[in-house]
C-alpha cells in the first residue's frame, strides 16, 4: 500500500492511499542550458508553445530535434521567417519518420533556411552570433568567423532532463542512462506496484519517448493492474 501526499496552490496537504501508483512525470522539468551571454533574454525561450505569435517575426530555432523540427513547421506555416540552427551536420536521426520528410523538404526548398555545423555564441536583443564548429578530441568546438543572424524571437529546443527526486525518493533505481529501472512488457519499476509511463521512463534519452509511442503505455498498465485485481 502507498501513501501518496499532496498539497493544493493554497498550502492544504492530503494524503491518499493506492495499491498501486503510476508516475507519468514527463521529461520537461529542467531544460539543456547553452550557458551563452543573453539566454536569459525576454525574447528567448527554451519551451516552445504555439506559432501564431511569430507571424511575419524573424524566429531562430536552436536544435535538430523534434521538438525543433515540429516548432519550425508550425511557425512557417503560421507565416513566421523561421531559421533552424543546429551544432550537427545534419538533424537528428531520432525524428518521427513522418515529420523528418517534411522539415527536410521545406530546408531544400528554402522555406525554412538552416544553418548545420554551426552553435550558438551570443543572444542580444535583436539578433544572434552564431560560429561554425569542428569536430575535435573533447567533442565540437567553435572555429572559424561568427555571423550576427537578425531574430525577433529565439527558441533553445536543445533537449530537457526529466527531475527524477520523486522516482529516487520512492525507492525507485535509475541507471547508467538516468532512466528508472522498469520491466519493459510491465512498465513496473523496481518497487512492486510501482509504474512509470511515457516519457518518464527515457531517462537522458528522451527523443526516444513521445506523444505518439508513450501513450501506449498506460494500457499496458491498466492490463497489468486489472488482471492483478482479478478483473
Amino acid at each position: 500500500m502507498f501513501a501518496i501526499e499532496t498539497g493544493s496552490s493554497r498550502g492544504v496537504r492530503r494524503v491518499r492511499h493506492a495499491r498501486y501508483v503510476i508516475l507519468a512525470i514527463g521529461y520537461y522539468d529542467h531544460p539543456v542550458m547553452l550557458g551563452v551571454p543573453g539566454e536569459d533574454l525576454p525574447h528567448v525561450s527554451h519551451y516552445y508553445r504555439e506559432p501564431h505569435p511569430h507571424h511575419r517575426q524573424r524566429v531562430v530555432i536552436v536544435g535538430g530535434g523534434n521538438s525543433a523540427a515540429e516548432a519550425a513547421l508550425e511557425i512557417y506555416r503560421a507565416g513566421g521567417h523561421v531559421t533552424i540552427v543546429h551544432r550537427a551536420p545534419t538533424l537528428k536521426s531520432t525524428i518521427k519518420y513522418w515529420v523528418r520528410p517534411d522539415i527536410e523538404n521545406r530546408i531544400k526548398a528554402g522555406s525554412i533556411a538552416a544553418r548545420f555545423g554551426w552553435i550558438v555564441k551570443e543572444i542580444r536583443p535583436t539578433s544572434v552570433v552564431l560560429v561554425p564548429c569542428t569536430a575535435g578530441a573533447r567533442g565540437l568546438q567553435p572555429s572559424g568567423t561568427g555571423e550576427e543572424l537578425p531574430a525577433d524571437y529565439i527558441y533553445l529546443l536543445t533537449g530537457y532532463r526529466a527531475d527524477n527526486e520523486l522516482l529516487t525518493r520512492a525507492g525507485v533505481v535509475l541507471d547508467e542512462r538516468m532512466a528508472p529501472v522498469h520491466d519493459p512488457l510491465t512498465f513496473e519499476t523496481n518497487v512492486p506496484g510501482l509504474f512509470v509511463a511515457g516519457g518518464a521512463i527515457a531517462g537522458v534519452d528522451t527523443g526516444t519517448i513521445f506523444i505518439e509511442n508513450g501513450r501506449f503505455h498506460g494500457e499496458k498498465i491498466v492490463e497489468v493492474i486489472a488482471r492483478r485485481s482479478g478483473q
